[in-house]
């Protein structure tokens, strides 16, 4: 029966709808019944699969009106009004969800309402999850969703919502009818909506609003179907936690950073490995403050073009050409999650990094990215020039970011910060970044640095060398994990920790708590990569002999 109940609500959602409306034992709150009845049609991952995906590959466009599509996105506004419709119409149909009156005479009687059937929906506006990697997306809509329906780009209604300039994106009015499962969502929120497609007027309350894709949705998919995950830890299959590391995690692990390496780094090594630890930190706490550390790669060279943009070109409209490092593409090879900010004088004074409100409008900023982003930011394409206004609270709010984990939205009388969770590693051909205080910095060190060196450290993903398929998957599975995994400090270990610190500050007076703090933190990193549970006393003095290899080449 669930089956029958399937191929019905995939070949005609609205008429679903309406027999389920017809059927129902009670419509108290019928929207909860909707959610509960959709659900369970499309419980299984194999079912859930069947629904066709809306996203860049297959836009609003490419869709027949009223399809059922899952979307897949990230809140971006959560400011815009509820607007209220009508529970059904004076004849006794169903209303919501977009359903207009059957017949003129349906329509007549529309205009005479009845006060007590008006209901309440929130809307939302949310777009496709920004930075989400090729294969990420391919794993979450599965073969099912198969290649690009849409011979045309798609083109955003309101390009302004979308985070990221020059980058395609899909941007969706979502109007949920179930208020509780609307209740708790909030901004970067990563949600897959289940619903059925239409357009409507942005607004409602303006007759004369340009119509956008409207998803009325029917009920919101597990997080499960929204986000990759893996088993923490790989090499633990008994319910016992293990305390020690397979040789399959430690050999993926030493592959992975050969790799990063030798096509992204130059042959560096240490560089790599800090890469892969700053991949996987996030924010394990804000009360007590625990946060991920933000990283700089010092020395790094620019790309061998010519200059990117001038002093006297600084202030021009115009975005300069972006040259992608290698270390971007590695990254998006395993990365679920990870964007680029490349910074130059332009782009600094005229992309707008903090979400701001027009006319009760969000506008989008670059740093409004879902939590678990890991944000590449370059300094290779900045000249000598003129911070601007808008440049120098671009600069004031990426360091909010990297100090405190929180971004101000810009509000007309007002601001407010909300919590981000983004790790952050700054590329920068000085000995420290030009605009930016990091918690840790580490000198690049290549093999070699000849013309054609620094070529290879700025090459297309065209030209970058990718390990087997196996490999490849192999590499995902150990960073996502990791990425989602905890660690446990035994009371034995804390112990040596806390006698360890003691030691080596009456050797060295300068060595202070925060020390002790920035070590713990690239500790637990260092047993997450091994994907060890437990911090163990060996681990501690590896992860310490790393943290000195870093100090040392500051000196």
């Amino acid at each position: 029966m669930v089956s029958a109940f399937r191929a019905d609500a995939l070949r005609d959602p609205t008429e679903e709808l309406k027999e389920l409306y017809t059927t129902a034992t009670s419509r108290d709150d019928f929207p909860a019944v909707v959610a509960a009845h959709f659900c369970r049609v499309f419980h299984s991952s194999d079912a859930f699969k069947e629904i066709p995906p809306l996203n860049v590959r297959h836009p609003p466009e490419s869709y027949p009106d009223r399809s059922l599509v899952r979307f897949r996105a990230m809140v971006q506004d959560t400011s815009s009004s509820a607007e209220m419709y009508l529970e059904k119409y004076q004849n006794g149909t169903i209303g919501g969800w977009g359903i207009e009156p059957q017949s003129q005479e349906d329509d007549a009687r529309h205009d005479s309402v009845e006060y007590d059937n008006l209901r309440e929906c929130t809307v939302l506006w949310a777009i496709s999850v920004p930075g989400e990697s090729a294969w990420s997306s391919n794993e979450l809509d599965g073969s099912e969703a198969g290649p690009s329906t849409s011979t045309i780009p798609h083109q955003p209604t309101c390009l302004h919502k979308g985070p990221l300039p020059n980058t395609p994106h899909i941007g969706v009015k979502v109007k949920i009818y179930d208020g509780r499962a609307a209740e708790s969502f909030k901004s970067t929120d990563v949600v897959t909506f289940v619903g059925i497609l239409s357009s409507e007027p942005r607004n409602t309350e303006f007759s004369d609003q340009i119509e956008v894709p409207t998803l009325h949705v029917l009920f919101i998919s597990p997080d499960d179907y929204s986000s990759v995950t893996r088993s923490y830890p790989s090499s633990n299959t008994s319910d016992e936690p293990s305390t020690t590391t397979s040789p399959d995690v430690m050999q993926v692990r030493d592959q992975l950073l050969n790799w990063i390496a030798q096509e992204a780094l130059g042959g560096d090594r240490d560089a790599a490995e800090w890469i892969l630890l700053m991949s996987i930190a996030r924010v394990q706490s804000r009360n007590p403050s625990l946060l991920q550390p933000s990283l700089t790669l010092s020395h790094f060279p620019s790309p061998a073009v010519p200059a990117i943009a001038s002093p006297s070109e600084a202030s021009n409209q115009s975005l300069p050409p972006v040259y992608h490092p290698a270390l971007f593409h590695v990254l998006c090879e395993i990365l679920p999650l990870t964007e680029t900010l490349p910074l130059s004088l332009p782009y600094l004074n005229t992309v707008p990094f903090v979400p701001e409100s027009k006319d009760e409008d969000l506008y989008a900023g670059a740093l409004q990215l879902p939590k678990g982003s890991v944000l590449l930011v370059t300094e290779g394409g900045v000249s000598e020039g003129k911070l601007q206004e808008r440049g120098l609270m671009n600069v004031h709010a990426l360091q909010e970011v990297l100090s405190s984990q929180s971004l101000a939205y810009s509000f007309p009388f007002s601001q407010f910060s909300f919590p981000t969770d983004i790790s952050c590693i700054v590329l920068s051909e000085g000995r420290k970044s030009a605009f930016f205080k990091t918690d840790l910095v580490i000198p690049f060190k290549p093999e070699s640095l000849t013309a054609m060196d620094i070529t290879n450290l700025y090459k297309s993903a065209e030209d970058m060398k990718l390990p087997s398929t196996d490999r490849l998957d192999a590499f995902r599975d150990l960073v996502v994990a990791a990425q989602r995994g905890k660690v446990h400090v035994s009371e034995a270990t804390s112990e040596y920790i806390q006698q360890d610190f003691v030691i080596e500050r009456q050797q060295n007076k300068a060595v202070t708590s925060e020390d002790l703090i920035r070590r713990m933190t690239v500790a637990k990193l260092y047993t997450l990569s091994m994907h060890r549970p437990e911090l163990t006393i060996d681990i501690w003095e590896q992860a310490k002999a790393f943290d000195e290899r870093r100090l040392a080449r500051l000196t």
